[in-house]
Formats: structure tokens, sequence, C-alpha cells
């Protein structure tokens, strides 16, 4: 684990991670979604705005788990029709 620090919002928030890269990356997608929320609604509350944009990054996760589901899904399916295709 490597310690580093990610702003979001304005706030400094020191962390521990093993992918530093990673964990900056999904800071600046909290950030960029506060900032967006934030147009719509100026007066919201910052920590409002985090759960909305910790919300919307959530509901993407689950799709896109959904959508790799579907994905290997329909690739053990093909592979099943090369295995038999080959007996």
């Amino acid at each position: 684990m490597e310690k580093i620090e990610v702003t979001v919002y304005g706030d400094t928030y020191p962390l521990n991670s093993s992918s530093p890269e990673l964990t900056k990356k999904a800071a600046g997608l909290v950030e960029s979604g506060m900032r967006h929320y934030a147009k719509q609604a100026p007066n919201c509350d910052p920590v409002k705005l985090a759960v909305l944009a910790g919300v919307i990054l959530a509901e993407k996760q689950i799709e896109l788990e959904g959508e790799l589901a579907a994905l290997q899904k329909k690739i053990a399916g093909l592979n099943s029709l090369m295995d038999e295709s080959l007996l």
C-alpha cells in the first residue's frame, strides 16, 4: 500500500492505495460528477453532491457488471459451440 493524497472538490484526503493511479482516476471521476451536479444545483451541500456522484458511479458500475456477465455468458456459449464442432 502506498500513501497518497487526492483532492476532491477542494478538500484533500490522505489515502492508502495499492493502485495510486487508479485511486487518483477514481477521485477525478467523483470530482467531475460533483462539479457536474453543482452546475445544476449551485447551492447544494457538497456532501449531497458527493453522495449523488457516488450513486451515479455505482449505477454505472452495476450496469457494466451486467454487461460483462452477459458477454461472459455469450463467450461461454461460443466456446461450447466451438468445442462441439471440433468433436
